[in-house]
Parts: C-alpha cells; sequence; structure tokens
C-alpha cells in the first residue's frame, strides 16, 4: 500500500506541477533555441528533469525513516542537480562540470564501500586503487551517457523508464524496500514526465534531467548487482545492463579523440541521430533504440541467472552490432525504403476504406461491451483501504486531466491508459459478477479471452486500413504509446526470465490495457469530438467498478 502511495502521488504531483514549471521556465528564457546540431525546430523550455528530482528527493524525506542512512546519496545527488541547474542557466564549461561530476561520484563511491567487499569486471577481480577508479569512470560514464543519450523527444526518459522497471522487479525479489521506494518514485514521477517530454515535447530534461536519471541508474543498479552477488560489487551487471548509452559513449568518444577533438564536444555521432537520419521519423528512432535497450536488459537478467560466458559474448555480439549500425544502414539506404514503402501505399489506394473502418469498429465496440460486462467483479482480495486510496487516485487524475485539457490537447491519453490498466488488475484480483462455475470449464472465462482474441485481430486490421487510407502519412502511435509497447514486452521478459509470477497479473493486465487504450486512440483519430466522451467513460469505468468492490465489501 504505501509503494501504491508512493507511485501514484510521484505521477500526480509530477502531472500537476510540469506545466506550471513550463511556464516558469519560459517567462525567465531557460530555454533551448533551435540551430545547429539541434534537431528540433521550435523553442522548447529545458531543466524539466528538476521536477523529477524534487518529486523523488520529497518521496524519500516522506517515507524514508532513518534519512541520516541516506544522507550521502542525497549530497551527491543535490551536487549534480545543482550543476545541471548552473549550466541549463549559463551553459557552464565543460571541465568544471567534469571535476564536480568527480566530486558528486566520490561521495557516492563513499556511500557504497561498506557495503561491498570486493569489486569484479568479466570475472576479473580489481584490488586498490584500480576498483575505485572503475567504479568512478562507471558512474561519470553513465551521467554523462544519459545525457548524451537527451538527444531526441522522449529517448533519455523513456528508456530510464524502461530500466527502472527492471531494477524494480529485481528489489521486489530481494524484498529492497529502500530500492523499491526509489525506483516506484522514479517511475511514477518519469511516466507523469513524459507526457510533456514525449515527441513532439513540450519540455526537455535539460543537463539537471540528464544527470539526475544517469545518477540513479547507476546508483541502483550498482546496489543491485551487490545484492545479486552476495555482497560483492560486479560491475558487469550494471555495464551490460547500461549498454546502450554507455557504449555509445564510448564510441563517440574514441572518435573525437582519434580526431584530436575534445572528447566532450557535441556533435551528432550519436546512435540516436544517425538512426534519425536514416529513418527520418522520430517515434521509431525512439523506439528502435528502446528495443536495443531491451536485449541488453534480457542480457543482463540472465547474468544475473550465472550465465556469464553466454551474455558476455553476446554483450559483446551486439554491442559490435550498435556501434557499427551506420555502415549498414547507409548500405542497405533505410530511408529510400521507407520513402518508397510510403509511396506504395499512395499508388493503391483502397475505395470505401473508411466505411470498412467503421464497420470494425462497431464491432469492436460491441466486443468491448462484451469484455467489460463478463470482466466486471462484486468481490475481491484488495483490502478497503486500498480500494478507497484507488478511488481517490484516479479521482485526483481526473481533475488534472480536466484543468489541463484546455492548455494541453491530448493530457488524457495517459490517464486513460492507467484507467484501463486499473481496471484490468483490479478484475484479475476479483471474482466476476456473471461468475458461471462448471467443473470442466468457465463459459464467461472463455467469452472473456474469445472476445479479447478477436478484438485485438480487429484493431490490428483497422490499424492496418487506418495507415493505408492515409497513405502511410499519419502515425497513430505517439512516442510514449511505443514507450509503452517496448514496457509490456519487458514485462513479459521479466515474467519468464525472473520466473516473477506477481508481474503475471502486471503483464496481462497492461497488454489488456493497451487494447482497449489503441481502441480509444482509433476513435478520437477519427472522431475527435468523441475525445471528452470516452476520456470520461475510461474514469467512470475503472471508478464504478471500485465503488462497487468497495460496497459488496459491506
Amino acid at each position: 500500500m504505501t509503494f501504491l502511495l508512493v507511485f501514484f502521488t510521484s505521477l500526480v504531483i509530477t502531472l500537476f506541477l510540469t506545466p506550471f514549471f513550463i511556464s516558469f521556465l519560459k517567462r525567465t528564457k531557460i530555454v533551448d533555441l533551435p540551430g545547429g546540431r539541434k534537431i528540433h525546430t521550435s523553442v522548447i523550455p529545458r531543466m524539466g528533469g528538476l521536477v523529477i528530482y524534487l518529486v523523488v528527493l520529497t518521496m524519500i524525506n516522506a517515507f524514508v525513516q532513518d534519512f541520516e542512512s541516506v544522507k550521502l546519496i542525497i549530497i551527491s545527488a543535490t551536487i549534480l542537480v545543482f550543476i545541471g541547474i548552473v549550466d541549463d542557466v549559463i551553459n557552464l564549461n565543460r571541465f568544471i562540470k567534469f571535476v564536480v561530476q568527480n566530486i558528486s561520484a566520490v561521495f557516492l563511491v563513499y556511500y557504497l564501500q561498506p557495503l561491498y567487499h570486493s569489486v569484479v569486471i568479466f570475472g576479473i577481480t580489481l584490488h586498490n586503487p584500480y576498483d575505485y577508479l572503475f567504479i568512478l569512470v562507471l558512474i561519470i560514464g553513465t551521467v554523462n551517457s544519459i545525457n548524451f543519450l537527451d538527444g531526441l523527444d522522449g529517448l533519455a526518459s523513456g528508456y530510464s523508464l524502461l530500466i527502472f522497471i527492471v531494477l524494480l522487479a529485481l528489489a521486489i525479489r530481494k524484498n529492497d524496500t529502500f530500492i523499491i521506494l526509489l525506483t516506484v518514485s522514479l517511475l511514477g514521477s518519469i511516466l507523469g514526465f513524459l507526457k510533456f517530454n514525449a515527441f513532439p515535447a513540450r519540455v526537455f530534461l535539460g543537463d539537471t534531467g540528464a544527470l539526475v536519471l544517469g545518477f540513479f541508474l547507476i546508483f541502483i543498479s550498482l546496489l543491485t548487482s551487490i545484492n545479486y552477488h552476495e555482497s560483492n560489487l560486479d560491475l558487469t551487471f550494471p555495464l551490460i545492463l547500461l549498454g546502450v548509452p554507455l557504449l555509445d559513449t564510448a564510441k563517440v568518444f574514441v572518435l573525437r579523440i582519434l580526431q584530436k577533438k575534445d572528447p566532450f564536444s557535441p556533435d551528432t555521432k550519436h546512435q540516436h541521430h544517425i538512426l534519425q537520419k536514416s529513418i527520418d521519423n522520430y517515434e521509431v528512432t525512439v523506439f528502435v533504440i528502446q528495443l536495443f535497450a531491451l536485449v541488453f536488459i534480457v542480457l543482463a537478467l540472465f547474468y544475473l541467472k550465472d550465465y556469464r560466458i553466454e551474455t558476455t559474448i553476446l554483450f559483446f555480439l551486439f554491442g559490435a552490432i550498435l556501434i557499427g549500425m551506420q555502415p549498414f544502414l547507409l548500405k542497405f539506404r533505410i530511408a529510400d525504403f521507407f520513402d518508397r514503402f510510403l509511396k506504395s501505399f499512395r499508388k493503391n489506394k483502397m475505395e470505401n476504406v473508411f466505411i470498412f473502418i467503421k464497420s470494425l469498429i462497431i464491432a469492436s465496440a460491441i466486443l468491448m461491451t462484451v469484455i467489460t460486462i463478463a470482466s466486471f467483479s462484486i468481490r475481491t482480495s484488495l483490502s478497503n483501504q486500498e480500494l478507497v486510496f484507488l478511488i481517490v487516485a484516479i479521482t485526483i487524475l481526473f481533475l488534472i486531466s480536466y484543468f489541463q485539457s484546455k492548455k494541453i490537447d491530448s493530457i488524457g491519453d495517459i490517464s486513460v491508459f492507467i484507467n484501463f490498466t486499473i481496471y484490468s488488475i483490479v478484475t484479475k484480483l476479483s471474482l466476476p459478477l456473471l461468475n458461471i462455475p462448471n467443473k470442466n470449464f468457465n463459459i464467461l472465462e472463455i467469452i472473456h479471452n474469445t472476445s479479447f482474441y478477436i478484438l485485438a485481430f480487429l484493431i490490428s486490421v483497422t490499424l492496418i486500413l487506418r495507415w493505408k487510407a492515409f497513405s502511410g502519412k499519419r502515425m497513430l502511435f505517439t512516442g510514449i504509446d511505443l514507450t509503452i509497447i517496448v514496457f509490456m514486452l519487458l514485462s513479459f521478459i521479466v515474467n519468464k526470465v525472473l520466473e516473477f509470477d506477481y508481474n503475471y497479473y502486471l503483464s496481462t493486465s497492461l497488454l489488456e490495457a493497451f487494447i482497449f487504450y489503441i481502441w480509444f486512440k482509433i476513435i478520437i483519430d477519427i472522431k475527435k469530438e468523441y475525445t471528452a466522451f470516452l476520456t470520461l467513460g475510461s474514469f467512470l469505468l475503472s471508478i464504478s467498478l471500485l465503488i462497487t468492490l468497495l460496497i459488496f465489501k459491506y
């Protein structure tokens, strides 16, 4: 219950504060101007990631009983935040930033040192002073690599979201309440921030946010490695887990040194820049980078399961593929392939396709109704306190969505997905309203599952036809939608690799919620005037279920 409170509180505070902070940044001219190597073409506020840090700091202060025990962590993170704020405001000298980052890293190493007995990397034990040197390099490298990764809308924050969900699952297995608190707070705040940071971004993380995310990524990864290696610090795990930004940073540093340039000087040689130029699509570029992240996450999980040699070999193999991506893209002319693909759609338009799409939508709406009735519940294993909390949390989300809807056109999207997810999770922990037990099979369950399979098929066909109807010019999925897809894939992988039964409910619930969510997106894409009605309906669906369960509790 405590961690559920932390998650929703972090999410709600971030959703509520970020628009006000965006206005403040615009007024104070703390903005990122277009031009040069930058891809965006308009003035965008930066330093938005400060909200994430303030939310996490608030949660630590509120829920960590022994605040003295985490004092060094707060000092280390605050040093990075301070240098990030100064850099976002006046563009600080790179050497000064590097020196301050080292000071922050020393505090973190000082905190970690009593927690482990030895330091290992790829099976090699490191002795003093090389152990401290390698840890410092990894900390500073990670912090800067996340800063470099923050080159496309929602890329760094979406990537961090995926890593933190893995670290949360691992912490739950070890019952590490401090890591659970940190990751849950970070997940809530990042999810709320992604609403404004995903393409097209209304605010950037800035150096402040990127440094903070990099700090918590490496800090929690190191703690997790210690937990899973009997109080020994194996640097291989965080190195593999954070392979995408670390390998990209190492490659760019080597290239700059070979070209006799400042290793910290900005350029467009990062993998996300290369992909974006080749694919010429923000959302797809972020999606591909996140898929690479998924590969390294799987390797890191298998490394924890003692497949050391195999995962090390695969790490270097996929690392080579990631680093050597540019020649491949140039040779096969991926951008030209996408262009020809879209032109083929424009030449072969289908007649009356919109009529067919509307027919599919009507059929899917009927199935949605059947699924809702079949899954609606009256008895649950959740406590009264948990039900009341969820009702309050959803009500607050509704109020935030309502008051921000006039300023931000799509503010309801993430809330709709959360509503569907809560509905699906709660129904899995409850007894259906129309429960019809049978010795051999449950008729209601068969109806529910069959309806979902058909619904998923109809929505898939509708998406294909919609793509063809618009000649490939319009994408239904936004950057945050693609992140949710990778998030779902990751959830199933965690469940499979770690045999994490608790995660099964989350995995299937996310999938079912996403099917409902995509149906919602299709409807409002065709009939935008239905947006308010369907958004309100999603809130009413989850709230009515929770109120019903609360009534039948008495």
